[in-house]
């Protein structure tokens, strides 16, 4: 997959997030996005802080994932 589309996609997502407060529920909302966006399955230990707490720590751990 595209680095440029998987950044993308996660800025147009970020974008809509900048004002919401980080809690359980933003990131299960990453993580369905991930998983309808890109065609993955996250396990629940994936859904995290560390992999999913911004959008630098999102493509990070999305360009691992679909390697």
């Amino acid at each position: 997959m595209d680095h440029k589309y998987i950044k993308e996609c996660i800025n147009e997502f970020s974008k809509l997030r900048i004002n919401k407060p980080k809690d359980e529920s933003t990131l299960l909302e990453a993580a369905l996005f991930i998983e309808d966006v890109f065609g993955l399955t996250l396990s629940d230990d994936e859904i995290c802080e560390k992999n999913l707490g911004s959008s630098k720590e999102m493509k990070r751990f999305l360009l691992k994932k679909l390697k």
